[in-house]
């Protein structure tokens, strides 16, 4: 059985978003530690990122809005720092 998704459903649409944040990281510094989820659904982008590199809600709003085509859809930015216990712990595996 073979799966085909539209580009532009929610699913498809929302791993864009998440890439181009990834992106942004790189472009930012070499070797960033990110991890990003990204939801949308009824007016809203819903996007959690834990990352050694700050990115500010213009940026991503900035790319939502890019990515979507939509200027009215509602941004809401979780933000939080890599967490350095993790780091430590996958680095003595």
């Amino acid at each position: 059985m073979i799966e085909k998704v539209n580009p532009s459903h929610p699913d498809k649409v929302a791993d864009r978003i998440a890439g181009a944040l990834v992106d942004l990281a790189y472009s930012k510094v070499e070797n960033p530690k990110i991890a990003v989820e990204v939801l949308l659904g009824h007016g809203v982008a819903n996007l959690i990122i834990e990352s050694s590199v700050n990115i500010s809600d213009a940026e991503a709003e900035a790319i939502v809005s890019r990515i979507t085509k939509h200027r009215d859809l509602k941004v809401s930015l979780v933000m939080v720092a890599q967490d350095r216990s993790e780091e430590r712990r996958v680095g003595k595996e």
